[in-house]
């Protein structure tokens, strides 16, 4: 019998802990934010295509316009992919808490039931307590000891017991809720594809339409090269005006060095510096700067100290701001919303300027020596930066 008691010990002693449960409803939370965010987004940007039809719109501004909200759909698209993945995960992950609980309760049932089975078969624990008296009472108090303490363990199997029972009560109901969360969400997913697949293949078709017209693929070239013209009467007018004011001041800004410069936002460069092929139109332009991606209404930040010289709009990027950083050099940062500077205002290095654009996604990036353009992302490695 004590050998019997000694097992149960063991076994009860041994049971394997709870997995460890991961919590996925931050993540699905989150997930579920950032598909709002970007069905509102597609819902901005296909009004904006829609009134493109009544208004004149450049060539250039309607294929940027199309080749967003391609971009947007296709995020959105599969962005319902990995929230339904998530949503399986979590169904998953609580089956298998509930398979734990309930593989706990079947072993401790029968550990309960082989000490059953052995007071059954020893005759009941006041007979086992009592047997071998003679035995002397050094073994009578061994006895008497693991008694209580197997009794003692009995009490605590039986309050696991009603917390597993609980545990077990809470997985179901998870469980249960999180597959009616699950079944929702596919309906919903269907719903979502079968709408934005639509808009997906009209904004296709209206991006062949251009890409076969000739016409309006040398309008949209015309006009990049306009931009660039444009860009580069303003950089003139403000080196010509900087050229001025130093020989009245006879002391001229000097670029900052032996600083760590920033990249203007977190994200990756979408669009290098240079000829590149450009994918909507299908041929080889020349860009002055880069593009970074960027998540809307993240902060946009000086790559460098500077004096503000000019916030204007940038011909084909949106608002902008124009910063006189010293020594001939001019950096254009565009695509930007809730500008934080003003005309003539100091910043330093790294300080807020303003905001992504919701409607672009992306910041322009140019660096200028006087009217030469530099590659952005060389220049800044050439700073050891």
């Amino acid at each position: 019998m004590i050998r019997v008691m000694l097992v149960a010990l063991a076994l009860w002693a041994g049971s394997a802990p709870a997995a460890p449960k991961k919590d996925f409803d931050r993540e699905i939370a989150r997930q579920r934010r950032e598909l709002d965010e970007l069905r509102e987004k597609l819902r901005r940007e296909q009004k904006q295509l829609e009134s493109l039809r009544e208004k004149k719109v450049s060539t250039l501004g309607r294929l940027e316009k199309i080749a967003a909200g391609l971009r947007t759909t296709e995020e959105y698209l599969a962005k319902l992919d990995d929230t339904e993945e998530t949503l399986n995960k979590s169904v998953s992950a609580v089956r298998g808490e509930l398979g734990t609980v309930e593989e706990r309760i079947r072993d401790r049932n029968e550990v309960m039931a082989r000490r059953v089975r052995a007071l059954f078969v020893s005759g009941g624990p006041d007979r086992e307590v009592l047997r071998d008296w003679e035995g002397g009472q050094g073994d009578f108090m061994r006895k008497v000891f693991f008694m209580k303490r197997v009794l003692r363990y009995d009490k605590s199997l039986v309050e696991a017991g009603r917390e597993d029972a609980e545990a077990k009560r809470k997985a179901l109901g998870l469980l249960n809720g999180r597959i009616s969360e699950l079944d929702g969400f596919r309906k919903r997913k269907a719903r979502e594809k079968l709408t934005f697949g639509r808009a997906r293949l009209e904004q296709q078709k209206r991006l062949a339409e251009i890409q076969s017209n000739e016409q309006a693929k040398r309008e949209a070239l015309k006009e990049i090269e306009e931009n660039a013209r444009l860009i580069t009467e303003i950089i003139a007018t403000l080196e010509k005006r900087r050229k001025q004011e130093a020989a009245r001041n006879k002391q001229a800004s000097v670029l900052e060095t032996g600083a760590k410069y920033c990249l203007p936002v977190e994200g990756p460069v979408v669009s290098k510096y240079g000829l590149q092929y450009h994918s909507t139109l299908k041929t080889t332009t020349k860009n002055l700067g880069i593009e970074i991606g960027g998540k809307p209404g993240a902060s946009v930040r000086a790559a460098v100290s500077g004096e503000v010289a000019l916030i204007t709009r940038i011909p084909g990027y949106g608002m902008g701001v124009i910063l006189d950083n010293g020594s001939e050099f001019f950096t254009i940062y565009a695509n930007l919303s809730g500008i934080r500077v003003r005309q003539g205002d100091k910043v330093r290095t790294c300080q807020d300027l303003g905001a992504v654009s919701v409607e672009a996604g992306r910041v322009y990036f140019e660096v200028r020596k006087g009217t030469r353009t530099l590659d952005p992302v060389n220049w800044l490695k050439s700073s050891g930066k």
